[in-house]
């Protein structure tokens, strides 16, 4: 099971945190967050602490339409997420409203309960936040899931289903001869799977994935002939080792070129972003004015 770390998406420091043994934890409580499935966790985390007054992100965990497992609080930190049973409950929360549970969900909410009980050394008792709060939540859907008991329902072989990027430039951009550029998407159109993590930045795709995306750039201020290379980058988060990808050769005409690049397929590891980068061989510095980019992506 891998659960994304709160480094990884951004998590603030806790204003202050109390622990509790497996000894008293004994209900494992599913709750939905009543907002998009496009909220990111930060989002949710900054909505508790702010306005709500909150020491951290309410949540134990969390689990977007996708499947993907974020780490709140953790197993063992008490949470504020159900009034009275924060010490003997671990709170889930699903990114969406009544209806958004998906499959891909629910597999990872059952997980995280069979990971509860392995660790808890017996079985929790499997609760909706409506359970022990007067509340909606977490939906007429999700809470007639987990009156059924929370089955497991198996993941289909076709359900191959890719997440979407879609990316944009917000600001030009240099391009010095001899020198790769990085280019920067300031522009977020589509994310839902949160590969750019709605802050802007190079990074566009992160692993492990499969992944089949188009870049399209506008360069000016470069004499007719002038030869550029483009390429995709796959970056560590840590460090600066990279591999790189293809590599598609263009040339300038009429101070301007348009560079359109494909990769049709590839494969990026865990812990490596994939980045676009341009390199132009003329003699004076040109300038990237516009640029987009479209990501289809398997996560893996």
């Amino acid at each position: 099971m891998n659960i994304i770390s709160r480094a990884e998406w951004g998590a603030r420091r806790p204003r202050s945190r109390s622990t509790v043994t497996w000894g008293r934890r004994t209900e494992f409580i599913v709750h939905y967050s009543e907002g998009p499935t496009t909220q990111s966790v930060r989002s949710i985390q900054d909505f508790h602490m702010g306005t709500r007054g909150w020491s951290d992100i309410g949540y134990n965990f969390l689990v977007d339409v996708h499947g993907r497992i974020y780490a709140g609080r953790g197993w063992l930190v008490v949470g504020a997420h159900a009034p009275g049973h924060n010490t003997s409950g671990i709170g889930v929360c699903m990114i969406g409203q009544d209806g958004d549970a998906t499959p891909a969900a629910t597999r990872s909410i059952r997980a995280l309960y069979d990971e509860a009980c392995r660790r808890a050394g017996r079985n929790l008792a499997k609760l909706g936040h409506r359970d022990v709060y007067a509340t909606s939540c977490p939906g007429d859907q999700l809470y007639a899931w987990v009156r059924a008991g929370m089955p497991a329902e198996k993941e289909k072989e076709d359900d191959d289903m890719p997440d979407y990027v879609s990316v944009g430039m917000n600001a030009r951009q240099d391009l010095p001869p001899g020198e790769w550029v990085t280019v920067n998407w300031g522009k977020e159109y589509a994310d839902s799977a949160h590969h750019h993590w709605d802050k802007g930045g190079p990074s566009f795709i992160i692993g492990p994935a499969r992944y089949a995306l188009t870049a399209n750039v506008q360069i000016e201020g470069l004499a007719p002939g002038t030869e550029l290379q483009a390429r995709v980058i796959e970056h560590a988060e840590s460090g600066s080792d990279i591999a790189t990808g293809p590599l598609a050769e263009y040339v300038a005409s009429n101070g301007a070129a348009f560079l359109h690049y494909n990769v049709a397929a590839d494969m990026v590891p865990k812990g490596y972003r994939v980045r676009f980068q341009i390199v132009q061989y003329g003699s004076k510095t040109g300038r990237i004015t516009d640029g987009s980019a479209k990501g289809l992506v398997w996560s893996t």
